[in-house]
């Protein structure tokens, strides 16, 4: 049975068979409502999911969103590969 999603959210659905890595966060406040509530809505348009696959995955897209960090990224790339390897001459 597929399920149609109530909400459209930002972050698509999660693969959960990929790897994971262990977060250690706390959350107090606003803050941790609002990911409560969030976690609800995402459960809702998708199935459930762990609130730390969750997390990372919010945190991927976040970043992958960010002009001003894919910049920064890009232009660290450039700098990076314009630097030689020690020990080759030029």
């Amino acid at each position: 049975m597929s399920r149609t999603p109530k909400t459209s959210l930002a972050l698509p659905k999660i693969d959960t068979e990929e790897k994971t890595t262990d977060l250690k966060l706390r959350l107090k406040g606003k803050l941790a409502q609002d990911l409560a509530d969030y976690a609800r809505a995402y459960a809702e348009a998708n199935g459930p999911v762990e609130l730390e696959l969750l997390a990372q995955h919010m945190l991927g897209a976040f970043m992958e969103a960010d002009r001003g960090f894919q910049s920064w990224r890009k232009s660290e790339a450039t700098r990076a590969g314009s630097r030689l390897p020690a020990g080759v001459a030029e």
